[in-house]
């Protein structure tokens, strides 16, 4: 198994959207976190982590994300990384995954249904920085991909990482609550701490 190391971990359910991975990666939100997680209304609700270091060079990568839907319509983002990956849920209830690599998107998608409102789910992408990509929901595997697609670059400036909304625009807005999310990175062994 890759050695994927965690470079952001936010717990929604504590009030803040504070990084405990060690990176330093906070979010910056225009909702307040409550005791159920981020509060995300489908309007102008979204978290931003700033390009750092440790989000660069990402090579491969596992996104997890723990959240309630309160309604579904359009393509509602989740967590996108700009020009490297993207993890949204589609109009049907459908996850869909996606990496850029070689100046070009490659897309991963589930049948419909998988996400639905009202409940819990635990949804995770996976890309091994070669050629597999994977999507699963509350831990079953539900749809893979393999291409040789090469490594995913930097997730760059100017909109960062972006959780529960497209980087540059309020649409593709995620409507529910959140209660943690996880993104690993697949360095090179000479990034390793």
């Amino acid at each position: 198994m890759a050695d994927f190391e965690l470079v952001v971990h936010h717990d929604y359910t504590s009030g803040t959207c504070t990084d405990t991975s060690g990176f330093g990666n906070h979010g910056f939100g225009t909702m307040s976190p409550d005791t159920d997680g981020m509060p995300f209304d489908g309007h102008s609700s979204r978290v931003v982590v700033f390009p750092a270091p440790s989000l660069t060079n990402l090579g491969g990568l596992r996104a997890r994300v723990r959240l309630r839907p309160d309604a579904l319509s359009e393509r509602r983002t989740l967590i996108e990384g700009y020009l490297a990956f993207s993890l949204s849920i589609e109009p049907d209830g459908a996850l869909l995954g996606a990496v850029y690599a070689g100046l070009k998107w490659y897309v991963l998608s589930t049948p419909p249904g998988i996400v639905t409102t009202g409940r819990w789910t635990d949804v995770a992408f996976v890309y091994d920085g070669r050629d597999t990509m994977s999507l699963s929901a509350d831990g079953t595997l539900i749809a893979l991909r393999q291409d040789l697609l090469g490594r995913i670059a930097d997730i760059e400036w100017p909109y960062g990482l972006n959780i529960g909304a497209w980087p540059d625009d309020d649409v593709r807005i995620f409507a529910g609550v959140m209660s943690e999310l996880w993104l690993w990175r697949l360095p090179t062994s000479a990034e390793h701490r």
